[in-house]
């Protein structure tokens, strides 16, 4: 584990000196995700949005309550915690939602963290590195050798929160929402940055028969991030649609929900996207869930080309305080790094 803190310290030192110049990927923590239950589907969750975690996916979702998984009026609490990339990053995420005006509208909070714990921080000086070509690179493969132990220098976190503060409210021609984002990130060395952002929401449900269509405009004004050093990043707008598709299944007690999120970008991120056409980019969350008896939850989808699966577990009226108690499951592909186990409960009264 400290050999890994120790190369990620190594791979992190030139980007401090720019300070994160590769502005289309400014807060790219927020992009993560939130619950096990919305990421076990892909992140297709858009059109979904029907729990507590409808605070990240799409605010319009707070707007009512009686589309909620869990008693109609209550309000709802989920937390979800994992562990990346081999235990190297902490996620954590948890989200509140809480009905106003009986149901038809309501208000949330989401909080975001990710952290990285225990990198060492090793200042480049002239000699510490041995048979050095001079290009400050530390390069073993051409015979270079580091003429230091690195236990000698201090160890440093990095902190990335997010704040989000979210209100819904029913229409007659559809439910709308809004999410006010506040961005802090505490970088090694001293360096920290603070932004604002804003995402409006819109889902109609039963906009046809039984399909419900979501859409979320996110950073819809562009969000600054403004750093210590003076430099200023810019999150671009984004915008982001979904179709979902409940269908009964009376035999079973069942429902079937399937659902599509598409994600458009202007950035020009090209190759790190699915699609592309100039500087417009797509990439696309497929899924389905599988609710049996209101009891057992199945679920799988495909996460912009990665396989995600996995399962929840919802108790009813659960002990004499007749709460809800919900715990999902997601399994997450890379095709890169490690895979990625989510484990989120879900908590309403």
């Amino acid at each position: 584990m400290r050999i890994r803190h120790f190369v990620l310290c190594l791979l992190l030192i030139p980007g401090l000196t720019v300070n994160a110049a590769a502005e289309k990927y400014a807060g790219e923590f927020m992009a993560l995700g939130g619950g096990a239950r919305a990421m076990a589907m892909g992140g297709a969750f858009i059109a979904v949005a029907n729990d507590a975690t409808a605070t990240y996916w799409n605010p319009a979702g707070i707007a009512d309550f009686s589309s909620f998984m869990t008693k109609p009026g209550s309000w709802e609490m989920s937390l979800m915690h994992s562990e990346r990339f081999g235990e190297l990053i902490d996620y954590n995420y948890f989200s509140t939602a809480f009905p106003l005006n009986n149901g038809k509208s309501g208000w949330g909070v989401s909080l975001i963290h990710m952290g990285i714990d225990d990198i060492r921080i090793v200042p480049l000086n002239d000699g510490m590195i041995d048979n050095s070509d001079g290009d400050d690179r530390f390069e073993p493969w051409d015979g270079e050798s580091l003429n230091f132990d690195y236990r000698d220098y201090p160890l440093e976190s990095v902190n990335d929160i997010a704040v989000f503060l979210s209100y819904g409210q029913m229409m007659s021609w559809g439910d709308v929402g809004a999410t006010l984002k506040i961005i802090r990130n505490d970088q090694v060395t001293g360096v920290s940055s603070f932004g604002l952002g804003l995402d409006l929401g819109y889902i109609k449900r039963g906009a046809w028969r039984d399909l419900s269509v979501g859409l979320k405009l996110q950073d819809i004004t562009g969000t600054f991030i403004s750093w210590s050093t003076g430099k200023r990043e810019f999150i671009y707008p984004a915008v982001k649609a979904g179709l979902a598709w409940p269908i009964q299944i009376s035999n079973m007690n069942s429902v079937l929900v399937l659902a599509a999120d598409g994600d458009f970008r202007f950035e020009n991120r090209k190759w790190i996207s699915q699609y592309w056409v100039g500087s417009v980019s797509a990439d696309f969350h497929l899924g389905a869930e599988l609710l049996i008896r209101d009891i057992v939850a199945l679920r799988g989808g495909n996460d912009m080309g990665r396989w995600t699966a996995g399962a929840g577990f919802l108790l009813r009226d659960f002990t004499s305080w007749e709460f809800n108690l919900g715990i999902d499951y997601a399994f997450l592909m890379h095709d890169v790094l490690d895979t990625t186990h989510r484990v989120s409960l879900l908590v309403s009264f």
